[in-house]
């Protein structure tokens, strides 16, 4: 039980971490308005509004892998899902087993 509630503090801190990374990064294209991660299955949730879409769109990265080299990790993208057939075709055209160095913040938190 203990466990359980140590890994949903870690998360809840791993999601406000990369909300607001994505969108310092991310904010031409719109905003990230939800992020919800979960260390146990690999799986990151996102909901978005996103710049020309009248709703709210979720994109999900099922399944990522993290690696360290030294004091670094790096996340590694491996399978995406989203509310857009055309946002899912590009996510995993684009970003499948694409690596990633995460932040130092992000990397303390792992």
């Amino acid at each position: 039980m203990l466990g359980s509630l140590m890994r949903g503090a870690k998360d809840g801190a791993l999601a406000i971490s990369m909300k607001a990374f994505l969108n310092d990064k991310l904010g031409l294209y719109g905003e990230v308005v939800e992020c919800a991660v979960d260390t146990k299955s690999n799986r990151v949730t996102l909901k978005a509004h996103l710049k020309g879409e009248s709703q709210t769109v979720t994109a999900s990265i099922e399944r990522y892998e993290l690696e360290r080299e030294g004091e670094d990790s790096y996340i590694v993208l491996k399978k995406f899902s989203s509310s857009r057939e055309w946002l899912t075709l590009m996510l995993q055209r684009f970003f499948t087993d694409k690596r990633y160095k995460l932040p130092g913040a992000v990397t303390k938190l792992l």
